[in-house]
């Protein structure tokens, strides 16, 4: 009985491995679509199941095996699947950062960083540190384009509605209030360059947990420091205790407040990186309907969002409410430098950096044995900001992280989407963006 026992387990086991056999393979990004390439896939084609091997080479990987159907997260065969591809749109940064990216180009170097192995940098004032990125180290200059070199104002609020799916299809509905700052090297007028009070810190996002009631207030604060060096510090208030904690640094593994983001998918460092450049490709990246976005009801927009338990692949974008389009990107592999230790929750890190917004709005996560891990993707939709027409995609109307080994789901919708004075006066008091400032979500 135990031998009949233990061969069972082993198969079970086998099954299991079978089933998630996506090992890391740098080829399978190299050969996808150059962007210079004249192949394309025509506005008006419309993809499925029955016909998505057509138009792998314009897949990301993720959904190259979305499609395959081998994990337990798959695109499903129903029109709510389909990809209707749509023209290219034009998403050009805002005014004040296409000034600044000229005015101080040429300005931002590259010097090694003896502290963790990577390089770090010197000179930047604001704009695009790297615009047009080319050797030496193309693929180091795309890294820090990625990390700030994307639009960001002074402020973006909004709130979310998760849908956390588990393995079994269950459904757990979460509330969070979340804020993104910017706080040196803005192209924010009329906000300064560099806030007062930033502290040595370019970004602080802040996370507070609005429902389950049970968890009403945990609050979670990162403050990424303008060096490059230098570890992010992680904050958690806990209202039962009704104080703050300062984590530990080794805890950029863990989740946040419960969901499939883990600590470094939001606060990564680039001297603590070694990338690789894969090229230049041309990709499917959906967009989200601007008519919609942003509102409540958006979540409609997307499987499973009705909270309804059972979606084939949760938060994938609803035909007829959103659009994909072919477009450029970067594709960098981040691979951990020694300095992060030994314990680091990835191998390789895929990063699909958009040519035009810079944002890398797809990631891909292999963990310690070069199995593919944590994904996540955040879709943008064009706004009008400023007088203009753009796209900023640090604004998510819609996020996914998605564990793919333990079949555990995290996509969201944005909505009530403010930026810098639009938000309420809470959120732009001085200090609300401080380990000291975590408890006013109390009052």
């Amino acid at each position: 009985m135990k031998r009949i026992c233990t061969t069972l387990l082993a198969l079970l086991l086998a099954t299991a491995a079978g089933a998630f056999a996506q090992q890391f393979d740098p080829n399978a990004y190299r050969e996808l679509a150059d962007s210079s390439a004249p192949q394309t896939i025509a506005p008006g084609t419309r993809i499925t199941v029955k016909n998505w091997t057509q138009y792998r080479r314009f897949m990301p990987t993720w959904m190259q095996i979305a499609y395959s159907g081998k994990l337990h997260f798959h695109v499903g065969d129903t029109p709510d699947y389909t990809v209707e591809v749509a023209p290219t749109g034009n998403y050009q940064m805002p005014k004040a950062m296409r000034q600044d990216t000229e005015k101080y180009a040429g300005q931002t170097r590259l010097v090694p960083a003896a502290q963790t192995g990577g390089y770090t940098w010197q000179g930047y004032q604001a704009g695009v540190p790297f615009p047009n990125p080319a050797e030496p180290d193309k693929a180091v200059k795309i890294m820090y384009d990625a990390w700030a070199g994307y639009y960001v104002p002074f402020l973006i609020h909004e709130f979310s509605k998760n849908w956390e799916t588990d393995s079994f299809g269950n459904v757990t509905p979460v509330e969070t209030d979340d804020s993104f700052y910017r706080l040196m090297h803005l192209s924010d007028p009329p906000y300064p360059q560099h806030l007062p009070d930033a502290g040595g810190n370019i970004f602080a996002n802040r996370f507070v947990e609005l429902s389950p009631e049970q968890a009403r207030y945990t609050t979670s604060l990162e403050l990424i420091a303008q060096d490059p060096t230098r570890m992010t510090e992680e904050y958690v208030f806990l209202p039962s205790l009704r104080r703050s904690l300062r984590l530990s640094s080794a805890s950029r593994c863990t989740p946040i407040l419960g969901t499939d983001y883990l600590a470094d998918d939001t606060d990564w460092k680039p001297a603590f990186f070694k990338p690789d450049y894969y090229g230049e490709k041309k990709l499917l990246t959906a967009v989200a309907d601007p008519a919609t976005a942003y509102t409540v009801d958006s979540r409609l927009n997307y499987v499973g969002g009705d909270y309804k338990a059972g979606a084939a692949f949760p938060g994938w974008p609803k035909p007829g409410h959103n659009h994909w389009e072919v477009r450029d990107y970067y594709i960098i592999n981040m691979k951990p430098l020694p300095s992060l230790g030994q314990g680091y929750c990835y191998q390789q890190r895929i990063f699909y950096v958009d040519k035009q917004t810079l944002y890398p709005t797809m990631i891909e996560n292999y963990d310690r044995n070069d199995r593919i891990y944590h994904i996540e993707w955040l879709i943008a939709a064009p706004i009008d900001f400023q007088g203009e027409r753009t796209m900023i995609a640090r604004a998510f109307a819609f996020s996914l992280g998605m564990d793919m080994q333990n079949s555990h789901a995290s996509p969201d919708i944005g909505y009530d989407l403010k930026f810098d004075k639009q938000a309420p006066g809470e959120y732009l008091e001085s200090g609300i963006y401080t380990p000291g400032g975590l408890a006013r979500v109390m009052k």
